[in-house]
């Protein structure tokens, strides 16, 4: 089944938010090419339970294509800190939790920010599988932009909408997320907090066996994995994405500022 990509990502779709108030904050990373509504069920569920939700938007996305050609994995991992800062200003206790990119910050953040005390990766990856990756270094001087295919792999098709990415993504990008997965890979024996990890079984987009590494190469004391096989890459916003934010949110609920 097939359904029309957004043409376009408007500034009212790609604002950041804080939702909720108290002294327990935890910071919620958007994906690749995507926007902070991804991670809005998550952050209303942390809300209504005296959680500050931030939500920010990562530097070179929600405006236009051609600006995020523009930046790369050491932009990304800035703006990621510089939001997980902006959040201990408000609280005293925080966790992280992120969507595909926004997870692999989120476990960056985890391993190299002793701030952290939980963190929760949804379709994090640590590497990507398509054959034509290994021909990027060549390719982004050839090939400007990437455009991906209306075909999706949600099983809610319509939550496509709710993801508000760009139509085209550079192909330098694409290359700068590989390098991200491949350092983040390197740090994951720094992550020692609880680690929950979630992954969907009908992911196209990265391959589930990232989670498995993942688990594999952390050094949490205290870690979960749940599958949820009917869900897409998107899962924040598939079929499950009310047991996913739930899921996640109990976790984080659990070991953020109860130590």
């Amino acid at each position: 089944m097939s359904v029309r990509r957004p043409a376009a990502i408007s500034a009212q779709d790609a604002r950041p938010y804080w939702l909720g108030q108290g002294s327990k904050g935890v910071l919620l990373l958007h994906g690749f090419a995507g926007t902070p509504p991804e991670m809005r069920l998550l952050a209303e569920w942390l809300a209504e339970r005296d959680f500050l939700a931030y939500a920010p938007l990562l530097e070179g996305h929600g405006t236009t294509p051609e600006q995020m050609e523009k930046t790369g994995r050491h932009d990304w991992i800035r703006s990621a800190n510089r939001a997980l800062d902006a959040l201990l200003e408000r609280c005293n206790h925080v966790g992280v939790a992120g969507q595909s990119m926004g997870a692999t910050l989120a476990l960056h953040l985890a391993a190299t920010r002793p701030e952290v005390e939980a963190v929760v990766s949804q379709a994090g990856l640590l590497y990507l599988t398509d054959w034509r990756l290994r021909l990027l270094p060549v390719l982004q001087g050839l090939v400007r932009w990437d455009v991906p295919s209306d075909e999706v792999d949600l099983y809610r098709v319509e939550g496509i909408q709710d993801l508000h990415s760009y139509d085209r993504r550079p192909t330098r990008a694409i290359l700068e997320l590989v390098r991200l997965g491949r350092l983040v890979r390197s740090e994951m024996p720094a992550v020692v907090r609880p680690l929950l990890v979630l992954h969907g079984g009908r992911d196209g987009v990265v391959d589930p066996g990232n989670a498995d590494q993942i688990l594999a190469l952390a050094s949490s004391p205290i870690r979960a994995y749940r599958r949820f096989e009917r869900s897409g890459h998107g899962m924040s916003v598939d079929i499950d994405r009310h047991e996913v934010a739930d899921l996640a949110g109990r976790w984080l609920q659990r070991f953020v500022g109860t130590a």
